[in-house]
């Protein structure tokens, strides 16, 4: 049985609501000028992203410690500064 005949058994069993659906998608896909299921030429080779962003991210030394000890740490931060009466800035922590 060939692909055709195939389709029109399939054709045969849709039901009439659904046939204008099916006759749109027929005719998009013979107006298509790109086959969908595989590509004109074979594509090269992935392009490697290591690296793409060297030098245009920053990380904060303490990236790696456990959240825990960075809370800590500002938390002692904040109660030195409330000993000495002195003002505090303090960075956004994400």
């Amino acid at each position: 049985m060939t692909l055709r005949e195939e389709a029109m058994i399939a054709l045969e069993s849709v039901p009439d609501f659904k046939l204008s659906e099916l006759i749109h998608y027929m005719r998009f896909l013979s107006e298509c000028p790109v086959s969908l299921g595989q590509p004109d030429k074979p594509r090269g080779r992935p392009r490697d992203l290591y690296g793409i962003l060297k030098d245009k991210i920053w990380v904060a030394d303490d990236f790696d410690e456990p959240m825990e000890l960075v809370f800590a740490s500002e938390l002692q931060k904040l109660r030195e500064a409330a000993e000495h009466n002195k003002p505090v800035t303090q960075e956004a922590v994400i």
